[in-house]
């Protein structure tokens, strides 16, 4: 594809970009009742402007994004007195009034909007970046004023409309338009119209992808199986290619569909690697619930972006002791919770038409289930089962968390595979290259640093710390093994021979200066954990402290290289072919001369810090200057980053 620049010979160009709002609709909607035909207004909803209903943008150019102070703003308000049924409303757009004097539209797919709502003076972005052209029926929102709305709400949006600086503009043969034309002939004007009834304007997310699971159930490639109403998706790796969903910055996989709506979605992988708690108990109350609990839905759940409005965060949890995989438990041991894990029966009905190895759920590791096995043993998946097993539950393991997505989700694009996977209403909007910073995006999206693949663990201090998705390799792409330090103390270290100090010094210095210049000292808690993953950055470890909110140790290094600390996001060897070393090192210690790991099958074990040479991820932090130059933050299109 060509490079497109624009072209600006030496003469003045303008043009007159006019957003005209066409009629607004106030629409009644009744419900017809009882042998009279007697009429009840059920519901009304309006469309307001600010100050005016046109926009004029004037000089207008070619430019990379939209100007910040030019954008059209409107209300929708309304109430809804009817009990059964939500009013749909969608935002459309359509080519508006023709110029006066200039006669040539704007190439629709030249034209690029952005749609965002204003929340507590907030701009939420709905879409960015799309052309006219991408628009699918020229809808670009589609919102509901809910059943039985008494009180009037009201949604206030902001349209932003610029020229693609992709247009090339100049007096060549593949010029978009010749000087001549853009000066005299060009112009672009847009109508913005609010229309809506009872009928919903796109099918929730569960109802499409129950149309995709239906058309890929063949008798050679089963692909779920019905129960109680529940669909389970349920096959081989080979078949189930479909129910990918990236939200938050995480790879999911949807499990089931449900009669109301929602939909059970696990992450694709291990996210990080803890105990899962001192009994089999998932949760009991406040004072006695498990690391896993803890772990899930207070450092987790804080990780997922805008979840009150896209996950239900009372969902039910069924967490019933249970002999059997393929025995349904009993409702007995109910946990209600934003967060939680898949069970021993809903992962049996994933691998119903097939076996666990063969499952598209397995991924060579060790992971823990919900429930108990017995009164001492909780269900477990191993890297070598045919099915299910279990283990005690002061062991470590790899957690896989599992949400429900909320009913009336909808889709905002992708088509379900793993390199294209659905994206989700409400999740954050995309990205403005050379606008948005780093440090504004989410926790699990990949950014590429230096030619390395690195994923965000979160935001400290304003700062973007990454975790390495790959050990450290030398020049034969061999896994490079060190000693951790001299003790185990990270940074104690005098030589190469330790980690600490070749990864501050022969490492740091091996990144390029354009990379190295985005690198700021961050600092590394080195707490002791002896269980609970919480002992790694409390100086006190309690069940009703977070560890957002404890005391933090004074056990700590500062310094620009580091390394993933016990029960950190992303601690667990991420994904295929970054498993390759048996074990790499974590910077929290456990004894004076001991350090713990992690195995390539997402456990945990301790060695001697001086004695065992084992591979490492680097962990860094980056400049709360760092920007993003362009990628979507998905693992096969990384951000790409620049001061």
């Amino acid at each position: 594809m060509k490079d497109k620049k624009v072209l600006i010979l030496g003469v003045v160009i303008t043009v007159i970009l006019l957003f005209t709002v066409g009629v607004t609709y106030a629409f009644f909607n009744y419900n017809r009742t009882g042998t009279n035909n007697s009429q009840l207004v059920a519901g009304d909803i309006y469309m307001h402007f600010q100050e005016t209903n046109q926009l004029t943008i004037e000089n207008a150019m070619p430019q990379s994004t939209y100007d910040t102070n030019n954008y059209f703003e409107f209300t929708i308000d309304g109430k809804n007195t009817y009990t059964e049924e939500d009013i749909w409303y969608e935002i459309v757009l359509s080519h508006g009034d023709n110029h006066e004097t200039r006669t040539e539209r704007i190439r629709d797919d030249l034209l690029k909007f952005r749609l965002v709502e204003v929340i507590d003076g907030e701009e939420e972005e709905l879409f960015t970046n799309r052309s006219y052209n991408d628009l699918t029926s020229k809808r670009v929102w589609v919102d509901t004023i809910p059943k039985n709305t008494t009180n009037e709400v009201v949604h206030t949006y902001r349209l932003y409309m610029w020229i693609s600086d992709n247009t090339l503009i100049g007096n060549t043969a593949e010029a978009d338009y010749n000087v001549d034309t853009w000066n005299t002939d060009v112009y672009a004007s847009i109508k913005v119209n609010v229309t809506g009834d009872f009928n919903e304007k796109e099918l929730p997310f569960s109802d499409e992808f129950k149309k995709t699971v239906i058309a890929n159930d063949t008798d050679t490639c089963p692909t779920y199986v019905e129960e109680d109403g529940i669909t389970y998706i349920s096959g081989t790796k080979d078949c189930i290619d479909f129910n990918y969903v990236w939200y938050s910055g995480k790879l999911w996989r949807i499990t089931a569909i449900y009669p109301d709506g929602t939909m059970k979605m696990i992450t694709d992988d291990a996210i990080t690697t803890i105990i899962y708690g001192i009994n089999v108990n998932f949760y009991t109350d406040a004072s006695n619930s498990s690391y896993m609990y803890q772990w899930l839905n207070e450092d987790f759940l804080d990780t997922l972006y805008n979840y009150e409005n896209i996950i239900v965060t009372d969902a039910s949890w069924n967490a019933t002791e249970n002999s059997s995989v393929s025995t349904k438990p009993s409702e007995i041991t109910m946990v209600i919770a934003p967060v939680g894990l898949l069970n021993s029966y809903e992962v049996y009905k994933s691998y119903e038409n097939t076996i666990l190895r063969n499952s598209y759920l397995y991924i060579n590791g060790y992971w823990w289930l919900l429930n108990p096995n017995t009164s001492s043993w909780v269900w477990f998946v191993s890297n070598s089962e045919s099915v299910a097993t279990a283990n005690p539950p002061s062991v470590s393991g790899g957690v896989r968390p599992s949400i429900n997505l909320q009913s009336g989700i909808t889709i905002n694009g992708g088509t379900g595979t793993s390199d294209d996977p659905y994206t989700i209403s409400g999740d954050k909007g995309t990205v403005t290259a050379n606008t948005t910073f780093l440090n504004t995006r989410q926790s699990g999206e990949y950014v590429n640093f230096d030619g390395e693949l690195y994923r965000i663990v979160g935001i400290e201090n304003n700062t973007t710390k990454l975790n390495k998705m790959d050990y450290v390799r030398d020049s034969d792409n061999t896994v490079i093994e060190k000693n951790f330090s001299s003790s185990s103390t990270f940074g104690s270290g005098d030589s190469d021979t330790y980690w600490d100090y070749y990864l501050n010094n022969t490492w740091y210095n091996s990144i390029s200066e354009t990379y190295k210049n985005m690198l700021v000292e961050g600092t590394y808690y080195l707490g002791t954990p002896s269980g609970n993953y919480k002992g790694a950055i409390c100086a006190t470890v309690s069940n009703t402290v977070t560890t957002a909110d404890c005391e933090k140790t004074s056990s700590t290094w500062t310094g620009y290289v580091g390394l993933p600390r016990f029960g950190e996001m992303f601690v667990s060897q991420q994904g295929s072919g970054y498993s390759t070393s048996e074990y790499m090192w974590l910077i929290t210690p456990c004894t004076s001369s001991d350090v713990w790991t992690v195995s390539s099958g997402f456990r945990t074990s301790i060695s001697g810090a001086s004695r065992g040479t084992l591979g490492a991820h680097p962990s860094i932090n980056l400049s709360s200057a760092v920007k993003i130059t362009g990628g979507t933050g998905l693992k096969n299109d990384p951000f790409e980053i620049s001061l």
